[in-house]
Formats: structure tokens, sequence, C-alpha cells
């Protein structure tokens, strides 16, 4: 059995992360995975949370702790790890870190879908959300599209500093710089990346002004969150979802679809484009991502693939 810490997860190359991201779309596609409800378990003020998922080959488990007053012992809030498993003996195989192993294939959900869905010409990008997320975002975005000119904004603008000169020092040739706004950050961008937990749009607009657009939003995963105005969601010409129960988990999602904003029908699954590709021309596309087990899986296997190969992790004994 091996284990993967953030610093050896943070090496994995970007195409190994991607790949086995595409590879659970093709997996849901074709409905060759078992995904349980996820397990909420309360305790007093705490929770533990399990997300299990079954696949041919390997079985994943991600377990995540919100322990509320754990900073008050000097602990973080979330705590997680991935345990994957072969599905034919259960015999463990690998512990991971969650959050770096979240980080990094929620990073790659984004970059997959600005890959299939913005144009290849599109040189101007911003990402709102200066947190481990949005620095995650920002390197998938980098990795797949040539952008000359890179806009962060954050609530934080220490934060949004920070990353900025991160992003300058990893990549030398974008020019990455602190958006006065999230509006200024949308209207300067071809591609647009949120990664919040805003209970309400981050910036106003109408349809005319969100149009040849692509928009990602990565932050809202309950139905009280929001992060683009209603106007994305109503002049995009597309609407995909990476599983359909954003429909219900998401506010940028359920709240349009109650207001009566768009149909469901105008909703589809991202599967679709991985398994039958879109030319993205340029038209005003939304994608909106809310996880999901399967990613664990998929990126879990593919990190201890690449672990053996590489001879990477630390080994384990039971």
């Amino acid at each position: 059995m091996r284990f993967f810490n953030q610093e050896t997860i943070d090496r994995v190359p970007y195409d190994v992360i991607q790949k086995a991201v595409e590879q659970a779309y093709l997996m849901q596609s074709a409905q060759k995975f078992l995904m349980p409800d996820r397990i909420h378990v309360p305790q007093k003020e705490n929770t533990l949370l399990l997300m299990p998922c079954f696949g041919d080959a390997y079985m994943a488990t991600k377990l995540v702790t919100v322990f509320p007053k754990a900073p008050e012992s000097g602990f973080p809030v979330v705590n997680g790890m991935v345990i994957l498993a072969d599905t034919h003996t259960g015999q463990p195989l690998a512990i991971l870190d969650g959050a770096a192993l979240t980080a990094r294939r929620t990073g790659a959900v984004g970059g997959l879908a600005t890959a299939c869905l913005s144009p290849d010409s599109v040189h101007t990008a911003g990402v709102i959300g200066a947190g481990v997320q949005g620095r995650s975002q920002a390197a998938f975005l980098l990795f797949n599209r040539q952008i000359d000119t890179l806009w962060v904004w954050d609530v934080n603008p220490v934060a949004a500093d920070k990353m900025t000169l991160e992003i300058q020092a990893a990549w030398p040739k974008v020019t990455c710089r602190v958006a006065k706004s999230a509006r200024d950050l949308m209207t300067r961008s071809q591609v647009v990346i949120a990664a919040t937990t805003s209970t309400k749009p981050v910036f106003d607009a109408g349809v005319s002004e969100i149009l040849g657009k692509t928009f990602i939003s990565i932050g809202s995963f309950t139905p009280q969150m929001k992060e683009f105005p209603d106007a994305v969601i109503k002049g995009a010409d597309a609407v995909y979802v990476d599983t359909l129960f954003a429909t219900e988990e998401s506010g940028d999602i359920c709240q349009p679809l109650e207001n009566k904003v768009v149909s469901r029908e105008k909703i589809l699954a991202f599967a679709s484009v991985v398994q039958q590709p879109v030319d993205p021309s340029g038209g005003t596309v939304f994608f909106k991502s809310v996880g999901m087990a399967l990613f664990d899986l998929t990126v879990a296997a593919a990190v201890l693939e690449w672990g053996i190969q590489e001879n990477q992790g630390q080994t384990l004994s039971m």
C-alpha cells in the first residue's frame, strides 16, 4: 500500500489528472460505476462525511471531517483522506491526502471544461476566488489554453495579490493582474471561472454583456450559494453540468430553474461533450460543477498507477 501526501500529489502531471477526470465522465455515460448517496453523520456540532464509489478495478472512499471548533486547538476545520482499494479483493492499495486530491481533480474538472467548451483562440481569462481552488483552477486553465493575460479577484485583496505573484512566478510568460472588481474581471476576460462560497452573484451583468464568453462555476455547492447572475444562464447558448444533481444542489442552477429563468431541457450533462465533442465556435457557454465521488475514484487510481510507474509515494505495510 502507498501513501500520497500533498507534495507528491502536486507533482503528478496535469495530463494524468485531467485524463482521469475524462475517464470518469466516460464511466458516467456507460454507467460502469456504483456511487451510493453521500453518508452524512452529525455528532453534536461536528460532521463526518463518507463518499464511496465503486468501479470495475478500484473502489474509493473519501472520508471528510468537519469540526468547526478545531481551530481553537490549532487544527483546520476540514480534514480528509481518500482510501483506494481493489474492487475484487477489498485490499487497501493507497491512502491519499483528501484536500490535495480534491483540489487537483476539481481543477482538472474546470480545465477539461475549458478545453472542450472554449475556443482555442481565447487569450484572456479571469479567476474569481484566490483560495486553494482558485489556484488549482488557474493552473489547469493555463495548462489548457495559451492565455496572455490572467485576471484575479477576491474579496480579500491580500489573497488576490498573493495568488497573482504565485501565478506570475510559475508562468512567467503570462501577465497576471488583480482586477478592480469581479465585474471588471468579467468584462476583460473571455473565460470566467468562479471558485467562491458566495451566496449572491459576485457581479451584476445584463445578457448583452456576457455574450461570447465561457463561464465556469466551481464554488456554489448548496442551493443557497450563487456565483453568477441569472443573465449568464439565461443568455447561454448551452448549459452543462458535471452531474444532474447540480439541478438540486447548486443555487446557480436550482434558483434559475425555480424562478423559471431557464428550462430544465436546456441543462445538459457534460459527459455528452466528452463522448461527442462540440464545436466551441465562440458562443456563450455556462458550465457548472458540484463534483462527485467518481472523480475521486478515477483520479486516485491514476495517482496510484503513476506512483507505481515513477516510484513515488511512501510504501506502507499493514
